[in-house]
Order: structure tokens, then sequence, then C-alpha cells
């Protein structure tokens, strides 16, 4: 008689038997696809109008300077210096960015009036805003609060102020706390000089003064959008604090 093979080695063979036969019958798992989509963050759309200068809260002197970008029709922003609640405006003029809608460009301006009040500093707001191609109304306004400071600058307009009609001939009074040749020039919407006038004055070092100039100019069509300048030459070749008032020529 044959030897009796292990009873263990027979379960072993079998136990791998039905491994491998498992094995071999058993589906492949399908590939699972790992491909990830992702979504954009959104990008918030800059508004139409910013302000870099003045900040909220800033103390600022007279003349004042307003710096931005614009992304409005024709670049054309209309700029506002008024009291804090609104009632009165020191100064209203307009400026033109570098690049109109719907590009995006700089703009900036400078705003000179007499300080409105000589002895406490004034809380007042800024208000910069487009206006609608098709109606005129205000659109994309942007207000900024600040303060305005009590000390005098040293060249301001007391006439003409701010949208001011000028006509021929203007009288131009500029106060003055400098020393040396005071120019005064009347510019018409294109920048082109209409009259000047040079007169020496005395001052700085707690003087200061008042000039009065009466300067006749000629303009041909109708109304436009002028300026009248003002700057302090303490030496040839040398032009300090210019002034400019934006008005309306009249014929």
């Amino acid at each position: 008689m044959g030897r009796a093979k292990p009873l263990a080695a027979v379960l072993v063979l079998s136990v791998g038997y039905v491994m491998f036969l498992s094995a071999c019958g058993k589906a492949e798992a399908p590939t699972q696809d790992r491909t990830i989509t992702t979504t954009p963050a959104a990008t918030a759309t800059p508004a139409a109008i910013t302000v870099a200068e003045p900040k909220p809260g800033d103390w600022v002197h007279i003349p004042m300077t307003v710096k931005g970008t614009a992304s409005v029709f024709e670049g054309t922003v209309i700029i506002a210096v008024e009291s804090a609640d609104g009632s009165k405006t020191f100064c209203k003029t307009s400026a033109t960015a570098s690049e109109g809608a719907p590009g995006r460009g700089s703009f900036e301006a400078q705003i000179t009036f007499p300080p409105p009040s000589y002895e406490a500093p004034t809380d007042a707001r800024l208000q910069v805003y487009s206006q609608s191609a098709e109606d005129g109304s205000t659109q994309n306004i942007v207000s900024v609060p600040f303060v305005i400071w009590h000390m005098l600058p040293p060249l301001y307009f007391e006439s003409p102020l701010c949208g001011d009609e000028v006509k021929s001939p203007a009288t131009v009074a500029v106060s003055y706390a400098v020393e040396g040749q005071l120019i005064v020039v009347i510019k018409d919407s294109s920048g082109a000089e209409l009259a000047r006038a040079v007169q020496q004055v005395y001052g700085g070092k707690g003087i200061t003064g008042t000039i009065s100039q009466d300067l006749e100019f000629s303009l041909p069509g109708g109304p436009q959008a002028g300026t009248v300048e003002a700057y302090a030459s303490p030496r040839e070749g040398v032009i300090e604090n210019v002034i400019s008032v934006p008005v309306t020529l009249v014929p």
C-alpha cells in the first residue's frame, strides 16, 4: 500500500487552486475619470471712477490736487468740492481722462478757491462723477470726505471764482504772500493765451497783499470754457505757485 499524503498539504493545494481560479475569473475594475474641472474665480468689476487723491480723511491745502482713473464716456469726469453736507459748492470743474470707455484712463485736476474759513479747518467732501451720454444725468458718483486746511496759500483768486462768467475787460484779483513778478493769464478752451498782465509784488514772511488787474481780450464765436491762471516768478526763468480757475468766457 502507498503512503497517504498529509492532509495539510492537500488543503493548502486546494485553497490555492480556488484562489487562482477566483483571480482568473475576476473582472477588471473600470478606470475612473480623474479629470478635474475648475471654474475660474469671479473677478470683481472695477468701479467706473476711482479717486486716488485725496483719500478719505485727508487734510488738504488749497490749491488742492485731485487724481484718479475713469472708464466713462469720452473720459470726461465732473469734479466738485462741496461743504460736508453738500449745501455749498466751493468749486466745480471737469477733467478728461487719458482714455475713454471702454478703456480706462487717468485724470488729474488742480482746484483753487479761497479757503472757506481763515480761522479753522473746514469739513468738506469731494464729488467725482460722470454724466449720461443720453440725458446728462449723474452717474458713477464717488464721494470722498476730507478736511480743508485753513492756512492761506501763497496765491489764490479773489476773483473770478470757479464757474464764473468772464467777459472783457475781466477784473482779476489775486491775493498773494510771495515776492517777485506775479503773472496773470487768461486762456481759451484750447489753451491759447488771450490776455496777460505782469506786476511786481512784495510779500512773503507774513506780508500779504492783493492785486487787481483789468484784462481785455477778444473772443470769436460764442461762450466757451476757459481758464484764468496766475503764478509767481521770484527770479527770471523760475515759475512757482501756479494756480488756475475754470471759467466760462463770454464775448
